[in-house]
């Protein structure tokens, strides 16, 4: 088939060219591939020899069926040679407690690999089964049924009956396929029924129900609604609300029903509010009694923080309550890998210290960070704790890392290890590859994330306070996964009273602040195309103009400023309305009014001096720099 690989890649502009030789191959591919399937598969041949080959051991069945197409052999005689069967099925399944304790004359003769095999060899005249157990050889062979005794041995003869067989002894050390598979047998539901169909579903529940406990056990929100829709359908909270209502609990426990047996040590600590039974201990919170159903989803939400037990408890005495909840968050808590994997060291165990690096630039650690929209590559060793810092202009690609390494490396050494936070571009294919040429060892850190377990977190009491972060903070329990009580969801009364003496305290500061600032003014808003004067915030003067464009809200105002045509962000108190005064040629474009005449002036005035001439100036460029001020002309 290699000269049609080269056809199923992309063409890439090229033609395809299929010419007779092409032709000839593909229908010797085609004829070669025919011939091994026709060598390799065949047919069920009920008229051919088959064998049946069991074995039985104290972990379960196996079972193989072979047949025989090969006639240069002993019709019957299984192994004489190899070649000359085939393997037409095979099965093993576990034993349940009952068929382990059966005996080995009994457990041999179990029917149930017939009947896996049922519709190949029910009417097939040349079955020999095949046992590597001694005893069964007479007892399924031609003894009678009146001539057996125990019924146990007498039920399964009687299910061999609808076969035609003939039984033959193989020993153990031949009979290594069936062996093999009865000693490590599948993992399936046992099901000693004739019902096939039934078997079948109850596998394919048994691996459904495995797959889901293995998988990831996602927390659902509870609330109320979901806890009063699963005390429906439980009998046991039903009548532990009757009870609680009706107060007529029996003097002894021994006198109740055996189901709420484990409620009576608390009888006189529940209540019933609107349908749900409550939990209340002395002066703590109420605390919702969760039906049998949901215990388990609310101990996974407790547990979704791995915070260990101790916090689990504070926080599940504070919100709900079932028989055994200790144990059982208990048991969530030993039984957890991830918690298990975290845990802390023992203490009798000695303190491991990791050595040192031997020389400079041994170990080192790399990694990379922005600031000001610009990326930067650090490089420090770990032993002097020497930096090497670049700057990469545009993005940090994995071409200009192993430029910048390079350089390191070849100033100062490739080092055996280099540590890094696993970032896509430091952990990438091309620069693995690119770490395995220079022999480095990369070790990367665990960065930890606390967002998923935040919220349980806030809601957690704090050792010796016993008060959750969220109490101390916002006076109430905030809203998780775990159903509780509305009350502790409303706001506290006493942090209601320390909110209302804060708001007071912050009104007083806000009033000395107003008596320190002394009497304001409100300015005018201004308006877009309004020419202002604008104040230098360093040295304070209104040397700066310009005219409004934008106005923003809380007092900021888009100012273009005069010369350079920049755009500011400035405040109304540091904008000043810029009035101009009118020109000649409007003062001479006014309406003539009648005005009496002036009274004449008596008093000579004296005459104006005029300047001296002096000579032409020529034209000069203000600076750049100057651009936003105003300069006084000179004189």
């Amino acid at each position: 088939m290699k000269p049609f690989r080269d056809l199923l890649k992309k063409p890439q502009g090229k033609r395809v060219y299929w010419d007779e030789q092409l032709q000839t191959m593909f229908r010797q591919a085609k004829e070669v591939i025919c011939r091994l399937a026709k060598d390799g598969l065949a047919f069920y041949d009920r008229s051919s020899p088959t064998n049946a080959m069991t074995d039985f051991s104290k972990e379960g069945i196996g079972f193989v069926f072979l047949q025989q197409y090969s006639m240069r052999e002993p019709a019957g005689a299984p192994f004489c040679c190899r070649s000359g069967w085939l393997l037409a099925l095979c099965g093993s399944q576990h034993l349940s407690t009952a068929e382990a304790g059966y005996a080995s004359v009994e457990g041999e003769a179990l029917a149930w690999c017939l009947r896996k095999a049922c519709l190949f060899l029910l009417g097939c005249p040349n079955l020999v089964l095949v046992t590597d157990h001694c005893p069964l050889v007479k007892l399924l062979g031609h003894r009678a049924l009146k001539d057996i005794v125990n019924p146990r041995l007498f039920t399964l003869k009687e299910k061999t009956l609808q076969y035609r067989f003939t039984i033959r002894y193989l020993p153990s050390k031949s009979n290594c396929a069936a062996d093999f598979l009865s000693r490590y047998p599948t993992l399936r539901a046992a099901l000693d029924t004739v019902n096939e169909d039934l078997a079948t579903d109850m596998e394919v529940a048994t691996v459904a129900a495995t797959t889901a406990a293995f998988a990831d056990n996602g927390c659902i929100t509870l609330d109320e609604v979901s806890v009063k829709n699963a005390t429906i359908d439980d009998p046991v909270y039903q009548l532990l609300v009757a009870k609680v209502l009706a107060g007529d609990w029996c003097p002894k426990r021994s006198w109740e029903v055996a189901c709420l047996w484990q409620f009576y040590g608390v009888r006189n600590r529940l209540a019933v509010s609107e349908g749900l039974v409550t939990y209340t201990y002395e002066q703590g919170s109420v605390r919702l009694v969760v039906p049998e159903p949901l215990c388990q989803q609310v101990a996974v939400h407790f547990h979704s923080g791995h915070q260990g037990l101790d916090s689990m408890l504070r926080r599940a005495r504070q919100s709900v309550y079932w028989p055994g909840m200790e144990g059982d968050l208990q048991h969530l808590r030993e039984t957890c890998s991830a918690c298990n994997a975290h845990a802390q060291s023992q203490a009798s165990e000695p303190l491991i210290i990791t050595p040192p690096p031997e020389y400079p630039f041994q170990c080192t650690v790399t990694d990379l960070f922005q600031l000001d929209s610009n990326n930067y590559l650090v490089y420090t060793d770990r032993l002097t704790g020497w930096m090497e810092v670049c700057h990469l202009p545009t993005s940090a690609t994995s071409n200009k890392l192993k430029t910048h390494l390079r350089s390191f490396f070849s100033r100062w050494g490739a080092p055996e290890e280099l540590a890094t936070d696993g970032g896509t571009n430091l952990v990438s294919d091309e620069m693995v590859e690119f770490f395995k040429r220079w022999g480095v060892r990369i070790q990367l850190l665990d960065t930890d994330s606390f967002a998923v377990a935040r919220l349980q977190y806030l809601n957690k009491p704090l050792r010796g306070v016993n008060k959750s972060p969220a109490q101390l903070a916002t006076g109430r329990q905030l809203r998780d996964g775990v159903p509780t009580a509305q009350s502790n969801c409303r706001v506290d009364r006493h942090w209601r009273q320390t909110l209302r003496h804060r708001e007071v305290t912050m009104a007083q500061s806000r009033g000395e602040v107003e008596d320190r600032q002394g009497p304001a003014r409100t300015l005018e808003p201004l308006t877009p195309g309004t020419k202002v004067w604008v104040q230098n915030q360093t040295y304070g003067a209104w040397d700066r103009s310009g005219v409004i464009v934008e106005v923003r809200p809380h007092r900021q105002y888009m100012v273009r400023l005069d010369g350079s045509g920049r755009i500011s962000l400035r405040n109304r108190r540091h904008l000043r309305v810029r009035k101009s005064s009118p020109s000649l040629a409007q003062a001479g474009a006014q309406p003539a009014t009648p005005t009496p005449a002036p009274a004449p002036n008596l008093i000579p005035s004296p005459q104006r001096s005029q300047p001296p001439p002096t000579r032409p100036r020529r034209m000069t460029q203000r600076p750049r720099y100057l651009a936003d001020y105003i300069v006084p002309s000179p004189p």
